[in-house]
C-alpha cells in the first residue's frame, strides 16, 4: 500500500489526539462528500473541496483525495480490528 502524505500540523491529527470521535465523524462524512464531488454533485451549498484538503492536510484532485481518504479510513479501522484481536488472544 502506498503511503499517504499528510501535513503534520493538520486539524485532523489534532482532533484525533483530543477528540477521536469527531475526527472519525469528519473522516466518514468527508469520504462521502468527496466521492459525490468526484461524480459532479456538490454535497451542500457551502461545501468546498479546499476545506477538506485543509482539514486533512492533503492535496490532489477529487479522485486522488477520495482514494487517500479511503486508504486513511481503512488504515485506522483495520488497525483497530487487528489490535482488538491481538488483545483478546492474551
Amino acid at each position: 500500500m502506498k503511503p499517504i502524505e499528510i501535513n503534520e500540523d493538520c486539524k485532523f491529527l489534532q482532533d484525533a489526539k483530543t477528540n477521536r470521535q469527531m475526527a472519525m465523524f469528519n473522516l466518514i462524512c468527508s469520504k462521502r462528500d468527496v466521492k459525490l464531488w468526484a461524480k459532479g454533485i456538490k454535497p451542500h451549498r457551502r461545501w468546498k473541496i479546499s476545506d477538506v484538503k485543509w482539514y486533512f492536510g492533503m492535496n490532489g484532485n477529487a479522485e486522488t483525495l477520495a482514494t487517500k481518504l479511503d486508504t486513511l479510513y481503512n488504515v485506522i479501522t483495520e488497525g483497530g480490528k487487528d489490535e482488538a484481536v491481538h488483545n483478546q488472544s492474551r
